[in-house]
């Protein structure tokens, strides 16, 4: 069956006022989410566009104002696309520059002709305009760390993509030939590849924002809501991740750092000073570990670190650092008040095994509780050997010096 113009015309009204309920719909129940309201605007922009060129005869040339009115609506359509991805990303937009950009395709078309330019040129013009826009909002798509891409943005960069092409084309056959641009069959093509490009487009926002909805939900799920770190969900995820990357046979390390008298801090001080303190130590803790090991909040004041391919000597160094890091800063409260406190920390080699992250864990905490039992502020150890589960406190002498211990009224407690 052969379509007609008006059949085009209308099927792309028809599948715009679809997205556009979806949209309003989704856009209802999340308000706060500026980018859908850009993303609403470049709709009704592109639709309000389609219908004013649909009036006027393809057997003619654009006046001034027909000029100006439609080709202001479609550069918003692109526009407010672009400006819709920048949100989505978070990133600032500024609505003057948004409101000049938009003006600018049709301003420029009506500069062109009043100086004498033809028409021709002119359209090129706006044409170059529009794959600029169009061209922006494909890199804005697909412009996200590179942990945060997510798949459906590159639908959209890739149709915004060849949207800008198709315009780029069309800019070539303006200038370098004489293809008769004001036909039915021109007409009908534009609409066409219009047509086929919002359809990806617009299919695209909504698959971007729930993928991204998927993954915030994925990411409440493996974090602890206060510090940011990995919760124990989070860490078997990223331990199994890590054991694929890596030898099984190659020992990592392994440690349990628990903030000393912490309850303490709770009981003087209240419970909004003891999660500040978790805060700042969740801070400190990354700092002291490098860039790849994996840091979760194990539960309450007690945090667990995976570091691989460290040694025990490495491992040693990095506990100690995160030690002195504790001990040499008092924390700040919201009070304004600041209070000195001190860590310790039970350390172990383990290899990158599902089965020995248990037995590796147990024998940290073995470790951390001679650091407890021995005066606390201090790191010790337990070594990695197949059925062997007698302590040895190798680090014992880590940060015996006890200064620091009992401020704010704690008392030293075994079972802290």
């Amino acid at each position: 069956m052969q379509l007609d113009l008006e059949t085009l015309q209308l099927s792309s009204a028809l599948g715009r006022a679809a997205y556009l309920v979806v949209f309003v719909i989704v856009a209802l129940r999340q308000p706060k989410e500026l980018c859908l309201w850009h993303w609403i605007g470049a709709i009704v922009s592109s639709m309000i566009g389609s219908v004013l060129m649909a009036d006027v005869p393809v057997s003619r040339w654009l006046t001034f104002y027909e000029a100006l009115t439609i080709y202001t609506f479609y550069a918003a359509s692109l526009v407010l696309s672009w400006s819709g991805l920048r949100l989505f990303n978070e990133r600032r937009v500024r609505l003057p520059v948004i409101g000049l950009v938009i003006l600018l395709p049709g301003l420029s078309y009506i500069a062109a002709l009043s100086v004498g330019i033809t028409m021709r040129t002119a359209l090129a013009g706006v044409f170059v305009l529009c794959s600029i826009y169009a061209a922006f909002g494909a890199y804005e798509a697909v412009n996200r760390p590179a942990d945060q891409r997510l798949w459906a943005a590159y639908i959209v960069s890739a149709t915004l993509g060849s949207y800008a092409a198709m315009l780029m084309a069309t800019l070539i056959l303006l200038i370098g030939t004489d293809f008769p641009m004001n036909s039915s069959d021109s007409a009908m093509i534009s609409m066409v590849v219009d047509q086929a490009a919002g359809i990806l487009v617009y299919f695209g926002y909504i698959a971007m924002a729930k993928e991204r909805a998927v993954r915030t939900i994925e990411k409440i799920s493996t974090t602890d809501p206060m510090t940011g770190l990995m919760n124990r969900r989070g860490l078997q995820a990223e331990l199994e991740k890590h054991k694929r990357e890596r030898p099984p046979e190659q020992l990592s390390g392994l440690f349990l750092a628990d903030i000393d008298h912490f309850k303490t801090v709770n009981d003087t001080h209240g419970h909004d000073a003891g999660d500040a303190v978790l805060v700042a130590f969740a801070q400190r803790l990354r700092r002291a570990l490098r860039k790849d090991d994996i840091i979760a909040r194990w539960g309450g004041e007690e945090f667990l670190a995976i570091l691989p391919e460290a040694n025990a000597e490495m491992l040693a160094t990095i506990a100690e650092r995160l030690r002195h890091a504790v001990q040499t800063e008092p924390f700040a409260l919201p009070s304004g008040q600041k209070i000195a406190l001190t860590v310790s920390v039970g350390v172990s080699e383990m290899p990158l095994i599902a089965s020995e992250f248990e037995p590796a864990t147990k024998r940290a905490d073995t470790a951390l509780y001679e650091a407890k039992r021995s005066g606390r502020n201090r790191i010790c150890s337990t070594p990695f050997r197949r059925n062997v589960s007698n302590l040895i406190s190798t680090a014992a002498v880590h940060g015996g010096d006890k200064r620091g211990q009992g401020s704010a009224g704690m008392m030293p407690s075994a079972a802290e």
